[in-house]
């Protein structure tokens, strides 16, 4: 585990990124220019953008959360990879990026982009476009063509926040779509497990921090012939691990396992009478 740097320094954090060759962003050239705003800045101060903001955050985050860090060596210095995580919070993309090597251009739900100013922001960070309500081939083609261009790209099966059963941690299935991706674009996967964010959605996190972990796992690649379903079965089995190795690790108690937005407000109120 790293140990927490002074946040004084932080600032300069665009400079993490040294040799990282500038590449499109995988989106339809109108795009690049127009309604999302991938043109104000090049791809070098894309990066920069999201390498000041990880660092911003992490400042801000290390005082209302204990967070821990596992396997940040894990994540590959150059080429195309695909982080594949669970999601049970708003603060998982912030959790998973602020302390990378490198930046990771998010999928995320196309309809953040109906806000201007969030748009503005999001295209900043690379952020892909997804319609959650259909197969969106135009969205799975920028992720393959950021893969390919040697991006990594970072990905919330999901499809949503989910907590309880409807957890991959917790007995939902994987969505396949990560094995599809990594294997058209020829790319090895990256497993990743949040566990503890959805505590930050309690206000009290600012007296009495709790403890946030984050874990990266060993890089997963297809096997020759293997098909999707194999593939994204060994990804969630990566996935479960990672998990149970931090509960066993740190003693998480399952009252930390993923819970909602509404259930922790519930339970902060109910510790308040």
């Amino acid at each position: 585990m790293r140990s927490q740097p002074d946040c004084s320094q932080e600032t300069a954090a665009g400079d993490r990124y040294p040799g990282l060759r500038p590449a499109a962003n995988g989106l339809p050239a109108k795009d690049r220019k127009g309604e999302h705003g991938y043109g104000r800045l090049d791809q070098s101060g894309r990066d920069r953008f999201f390498a000041i903001g990880g660092a911003i955050c992490h400042c801000v985050l290390r005082r209302s959360a204990r967070i821990a860090i596992e396997g940040l060596e894990r994540i590959p210095r150059s080429g195309g990879c695909l982080l594949v995580a669970n999601h049970i919070s708003h603060f998982d993309p912030i959790l998973l990026g602020m302390k990378s090597p490198r930046p990771i251009d998010y999928v995320a739900d196309g309809k953040l982009f109906n806000d201007l100013l969030l748009a503005q922001i999001l295209s900043a960070l690379n952020v892909i476009p997804v319609d959650r309500n259909r197969q969106d081939a135009r969205a799975a083609k920028a992720a393959i063509d950021r893969l390919k261009q040697g991006r990594m790209v970072g990905l919330f099966p999901e499809r949503g926040i989910r907590h309880g059963k409807a957890s991959i941690l917790l007995g939902a299935r994987l969505n396949p779509s990560a094995a599809v991706l990594a294997q058209k674009a020829n790319v090895p996967v990256l497993p990743a497990v949040v566990v503890g964010s959805d505590r930050l959605y309690q206000f009290r996190s600012w007296r009495r921090p709790p403890r946030v972990f984050v874990a990266f796992g060993e890089l997963l690649a297809s096997e020759p012939g293997e098909d999707r379903s194999s593939f994204a079965a060994r990804i969630h089995d990566r996935l479960l691990s990672l998990f149970t190795s931090l509960v066993k690790r740190y003693g998480i108690d399952p009252i930390d396992f993923p819970h909602s937005a509404q259930e922790r407000w519930r339970e902060e109120e109910r510790a308040r009478t």
